[in-house]
């Protein structure tokens, strides 16, 4: 019956006489049965002879319980070679056998190369993961310090060019009221002016672009959002009827409320006779559809394309094109579908996993 085993059987006496070699230990260690069955296994494997081994297996033929050698203090009780050179993983154990009146010591001994193999191999990805990992928050950490240094070099400049700024507007404002009201040099004084107010407007557009991927993203309530958008946008001038639920979130960065009070914006300035805004949500397939229309005058069909374009607009140009800008740290898209002459509707798609509604 051993002999038919898929482990290594050896049985020895308390002399250490192997009395039975089984053909699965034969076939590793390159050993017949008939040449060594009769032999001290510790004269054909002297290294069994030491105290190590024999304190423990003396122990079973006294009466005590079975012992086991793991393979991560002794992987190799009987030497067996493989074919890459290196020697059989394995597991032992030495179990009393009581036999026709005499105790015996059966010898298991079970291959564990496979599964060592695996571990290793394991353990090589897992430390090559780590490396990766350690090599990325390197990279990320020097990124972050790169991000915030430029982001303070930015806001120093943008602070000493408004002081600039301030000053020649001053200075526009002094030159204004010594001149002949209605005059050419009037005229050329208001529209330099002008020009000061839009770069003042495009310093300040600056400060919302140093935000944009700061912080990591989170789930947003769009709820409250849109009301204190609206409320700050319209005072109360235009009607809202936000039918989002209670506790709608999406996943995206902390600046998605620019995107909203965006879009109220372009509807204040450029719906002309805008008296409502419809907020809602809606579904297309797994995608969410987060939706802003209003009853103004609409987007042209040839400008749908053209709005979120750098520059394009009658203002700054860059209020869609920052939402777009936004709406794509997270993987969200933003497009236009309102009829022409009935109403603007801009659609927020949000990929699937990246809303949900949260109940209190």
């Amino acid at each position: 019956m051993f002999n038919f085993l898929p482990v290594g059987i050896i049985l020895i006496d308390r002399e250490y006489t192997i009395r039975f070699w089984n053909q699965c230990i034969a076939r590793w260690t390159e050993i017949p049965g008939d040449t060594i069955v009769g032999q001290d296994l510790r004269s054909r494997f002297p290294h069994l002879a030491s105290p190590v081994y024999t304190s423990r297996i003396d122990q079973i033929f006294a009466g005590g319980p079975a012992v086991v050698f793991s393979f991560q203090f002794h992987p190799h009780i009987i030497p067996a070679p493989l074919q890459n050179g290196e020697l059989l993983a394995e597991h032992t154990s030495v179990i009393p056998l009581d036999y026709e009146g005499e105790r015996l010591g059966l010898i298991v001994i079970e291959d564990l190369t496979d599964l060592v193999s695996q571990v290793r191999q394991y353990r090589a990805m897992r430390q090559l993961a780590n490396d990766e990992i350690a090599e990325r928050k390197k990279a990320q950490d020097a990124l972050f310090t790169a991000n915030k240094k430029l982001n303070l070099l930015s806001s120093i400049t943008r602070h000493d060019i408004l002081n600039q700024v301030t000053a020649i507007s001053s200075y526009l404002y002094l030159l204004e009221n010594s001149l002949t009201a209605g005059s050419e040099q009037c005229r050329y004084v208001h529209k330099i002016s002008r020009q000061m107010e839009i770069i003042t407007h495009l310093l300040e557009i600056t400060r919302e672009y140093e935000q944009m991927g700061i912080s990591a993203p989170v789930w947003c309530e769009m709820r409250p959002i849109v009301a204190d958008c609206a409320q700050e946008v319209f005072a109360g001038s235009v009607k809202l009827e936000n039918n989002l639920p209670a506790g709608f979130e999406i996943f995206a960065d902390k600046m998605i409320e620019k995107v909203v009070y965006n879009l109220f914006d372009n509807a204040k300035y450029h719906g002309m006779h805008v008296t409502r805004i419809t907020v809602g949500f809606s579904r297309a397939g797994e995608t969410g559809v987060f939706f802003v229309e209003d009853d103004g005058i609409g987007v042209p069909e040839s400008e749908k394309s053209r709005i979120f374009l750098k520059g394009v607009g009658s203002r700054s140009g860059l209020g869609l094109y920052l939402a777009q800008e936004i709406l794509s740290l997270t993987g969200l898209e933003i497009r236009e579908t309102g009829t022409p002459g009935k109403g603007a509707r801009f659609e927020i798609l949000v990929p699937p996993k990246m809303y949900r509604l949260q109940t209190h």
